[in-house]
């Protein structure tokens, strides 16, 4: 059977108006110099961000998932203990949550940075939203601003940015949870939120994130 992870990781490629949504705002906050994505799965951020004029490595534990990427053109490794550079910019798209010990990661990706170096994570928030979804696909937790700001500080990190995102998605699973529907990993359903319903109601995040969302972008510095 399948691993869980690379499931996921297989179906959140295919999801392509909402990675375009997060890719975006991922883009505003990338400055000049090359880029390492952490947990770069079937490498789509790393290709685009090479296809837009940068230089992006990454990095996948998933042998499927770096093998696909590596067939995208992108240098990839295996773990961070492979990485002998230091980048002016690391990234990663919702991985901290699918490890356990993520402050040990923070603190790699921190050796990994140079001096006043750029993190940038998206990450799942709002634990009122933990679903068995979050289960099926292998969460650890969602975080809280409090939770990722408090685990970067002790890292050595300042955060510069953090702010909520994807309102609509936040809205979606509430109205699950009010109606008690358990949510469930599947393919084709949000294959169908992705072409027909993301792109309309995406547009609610320009107010409703301002007090919360599903999830949550963060900018670090590693002061060193």
């Amino acid at each position: 059977m399948e691993n869980k992870d690379t499931f996921a990781l297989e179906t959140m490629s295919e999801l392509k108006n909402y990675n375009n949504f997060v890719q975006t705002l991922m883009k505003k906050h990338i400055g000049v110099g090359s880029v390492l994505d952490f947990g770069c799965g079937y490498g789509d951020f790393a290709r685009h961000l090479n296809d837009s004029g940068w230089e992006c490595d990454g990095v996948e534990v998933d042998k499927k998932a770096n093998l696909e990427s590596q067939k995208k053109g992108i240098k990839t490794f295996y773990s961070l203990s492979e990485v002998q550079k230091l980048y002016p910019i690391v990234t990663s798209l919702n991985v901290l949550e699918h490890i356990e010990d993520d402050v040990k990661i923070l603190t790699n990706l921190f050796d990994i940075l140079e001096n006043e170096g750029s993190l940038i994570l998206y990450l799942p928030a709002s634990n009122i939203v933990w679903s068995n979804m979050d289960i099926e696909v292998g969460h650890f937790r969602r975080y809280s601003k409090k939770e990722i700001i408090k685990k970067l500080q002790s890292t050595g990190f300042k955060v510069t940015h953090s702010s909520y995102r994807d309102f609509s998605g936040w809205l979606v699973l509430i109205i699950f949870k009010l109606f008690r529907i358990k949510p469930k990993f599947n393919t084709n359903l949000l294959k169908f939120y992705d072409k027909y319903i993301f792109p309309f109601i995406k547009y609610t995040d320009l107010v409703g994130s301002l007090l919360v969302g599903k999830n949550l972008l963060i900018v670090a510095k590693a002061k060193k």
